[in-house]
């Protein structure tokens, strides 16, 4: 079977292999999609539901070959303990500054705020980073140590966000993700704080 994904905004790549999964018992299973964001995206899903796959690059193109037999098939059930059972705390940011009227401030103070992150009794579960704020992740080396130092804490870029800047290959800690990720984080959050 395949799912041609190339063109497909994010999280389509994913939801469409998702999808092509549940109605397959055997057989292989390849994913085109047409660039870096989204293979990585649907190589991090098919991980974390237990797939091992290969991909091949032709032009630019990512062929991924998933083996799907009755051993590696979906476990629904599994898979749905595994995204809801911890309370979490999740911090989504949103920029690389903090509030408006000085850009210059507000980088100061995200730099501040992502440093001390560390100092609090509760630490978020996961820190999303989205539109401008995969720029700390990529380029502000305070922010990048700073979250190098949080153990246990779930670090994701927004995969789309970083292809818009032209980041996908600088990412300096955390994972690239999609937008069906960030929405499982979200909604099942205990607290979601924005910034």
């Amino acid at each position: 079977m395949k799912i041609d994904a190339r063109g497909k905004a994010c999280p389509q790549p994913v939801l469409m292999t998702k999808k092509a999964l549940e109605n397959m018992d055997e057989g292989i299973l390849t994913v085109i999609v047409d660039n870096f964001a989204s293979k990585e995206n649907v190589i991090r899903f098919l991980q974390t539901n237990g797939y091992s796959s290969e991909i091949k690059e032709e032009n630019g193109t990512f062929h991924i070959d998933v083996a799907v037999g009755y051993e590696c098939k979906i476990n629904t059930e599994t898979s749905a303990i595994k995204e809801n059972d911890s309370k979490n705390i999740v911090l989504y940011v949103t920029s690389d500054a903090i509030g408006s009227g000085s850009d210059e401030l507000g980088k100061i103070l995200m730099d501040g705020f992502i440093d001390n992150i560390k100092e609090m009794d509760t630490m978020p579960k996961t820190i999303i980073f989205v539109n401008a704020g995969v720029y700390l992740t990529t380029k502000n080396e305070k922010t990048i140590n700073a979250l190098k130092n949080m153990e246990n804490v779930e670090i994701l870029s927004c995969g789309t966000c970083l292809n818009h800047f032209g980041l996908e290959k600088d990412l300096k800690i955390g994972e690239i993700t999609d937008a069906y990720k960030v929405m499982i984080r979200l909604f099942n959050a205990d607290k979601v704080i924005r910034l």
